[in-house]
């Protein structure tokens, strides 16, 4: 398989997410919650940091670097939608863009991702559980990612705190 073969391929699964086709496969069906529930979390979050520990080091990895870019959104009709780059972002002119290379999809992951669908919270143990739709990271698509989270004021953490920490703050 040539390297134009490979981007179509790349292209059109990507293509795909996005499309109504991608969106008619997955769970449409979100759990009902209270409104006092859910307003707690309904917002736009945005990202101060996204760390995962390495046992290996014993350090925390900053997989988007120190300052990432990006926002966690929850809407109050149970819609979420996550965008996150890195704090130093791949420079491509339009151009260049139309004539990269599939090496670039290599690096093209460890610099930013999205996605979106619905989600679900289990309140009693602080699990929110987004049912992906479509998005960048092509092997969630169709799948259900439930994260642990813990709300403090207007600072939200996803994950455990020992291997994954996703930490944001609430922007409106």
């Amino acid at each position: 398989m040539n390297k134009t073969s490979i981007l179509f391929v790349f292209l059109f699964f990507l293509a795909l997410s996005s499309t109504s086709y991608g969106q008619n496969r997955t769970k449409s069906n979100v759990p009902k919650r209270s409104n006092e529930q859910i307003d707690k979390l309904v917002g736009t979050w945005r990202i101060i940091e996204y760390s995962d520990f390495d046992s290996l080091t014993g350090k925390w990895k900053d997989r988007y670097g120190r300052q990432p870019r990006g926002y966690f959104i929850y809407t109050k009709s149970g819609v979420v939608s996550i965008n996150i780059s890195t704090d130093k972002p791949i420079k491509v002119s339009e151009d260049s863009a139309k004539n990269v290379n599939v090496n670039y999809y290599e690096n093209y992951y460890s610099n930013a991702f999205s996605y979106f669908g619905t989600y679900a919270v289990d309140w009693k143990k602080s699990i929110v559980t987004h049912y992906v739709k479509g998005g960048s990271l092509l092997w969630y698509i169709d799948t259900d990612q439930p994260r642990q989270f813990t709300l403090s004021g207007d600072t939200l953490t996803i994950g455990d705190k020992k291997t994954t920490k996703r930490i944001l703050v609430k922007v409106d």
